[in-house]
């Protein structure tokens, strides 16, 4: 993920490339470039632990209605 020395670097080389005339200019692509991969690379991973969770959920209550639905044609018996 994106950590916050990152965001920080980016605000910074983003609001001060071009400060006076007399400066350097910074190239930022490969900045730029790092944090798309890192913010993609989050994302992918964000999915990937969102869709694990509710997996989780989902079989958990599954379980729960198919014990309950025992416990009911227990009862009925």
């Amino acid at each position: 993920m994106i950590n916050f020395k990152t965001v920080f670097a980016m605000a910074l080389l983003s609001g001060s490339t071009v400060v006076n005339a007399d400066e350097i200019l910074v190239d930022t692509t490969d900045l730029h470039a790092s944090i798309s991969a890192q913010l993609a690379e989050g994302l992918t991973q964000m999915q990937q632990d969102l869709n694990d969770d509710l997996n989780a959920i989902l079989i958990a209550h599954e379980d729960e209605q198919l014990k309950t639905e025992a416990v009911s044609a227990q009862l009925a018996e």
